[in-house]
C-alpha cells in the first residue's frame, strides 16, 4: 500500500495505491474516488455492539467500507468530512485520537472507543 497526500495543509486528499488483492478499511463517508475494479464491502466492523459503541461514543460510522483491489491493482481516494489535513501515521503502539478524526488504515490496524469523560470521546487506534 502506498499513500500520497496531496493539497496541505486545508482540503488534503489521500492517494491510497493498492498492490493485487490488498484491502483498505475505509471510514464512511470519506471514500472520494476509486477506480472501476476496485471491489467495496460495507460491514459493521467488530459486530453489532462494537458497532454501536464507535458511532455513539467515539463519533464513527456504524458501518466501515472495506475496499480490495483486484489482482491488477487499483487506487482509492479518501478525505476528511471537514476542511483539513491527513496525516500518514505507522503504529507502534496504542494512539488516542480525537473524534471523527479517522479517515481510513490498514486491516491490521484495530479501531476501538473508549470513554474519557463527560468533555470529549476518543478512539484508540492499536497496531
Amino acid at each position: 500500500m502506498k499513500v500520497d497526500i496531496r493539497y496541505k495543509p486545508s482540503y488534503s486528499l489521500g492517494f491510497i495505491s493498492l498492490d493485487g488483492g490488498e484491502e483498505v478499511r475505509v471510514e464512511g463517508g470519506s471514500m472520494v474516488s476509486m477506480s472501476d475494479s476496485v471491489s467495496i464491502e460495507t460491514e459493521a466492523t467488530g459486530g453489532f455492539l462494537s458497532s454501536i459503541s464507535r458511532k455513539m461514543f467515539g463519533g464513527e460510522s456504524f458501518f466501515q467500507n472495506t475496499y480490495q483491489a483486484p489482482s491488477g491493482g487499483g487506487e482509492i481516494s479518501v478525505a476528511p468530512p471537514l476542511p483539513g489535513d491527513l496525516l500518514n501515521l505507522c503504529l507502534n503502539g496504542p494512539l488516542m485520537v480525537q473524534s471523527g478524526s479517522y479517515v481510513a488504515s490498514e486491516m491490521s490496524v484495530d479501531l476501538d472507543t473508549k470513554w474519557s469523560g463527560a468533555k470529549t470521546f476518543f478512539a484508540f487506534l492499536k497496531a
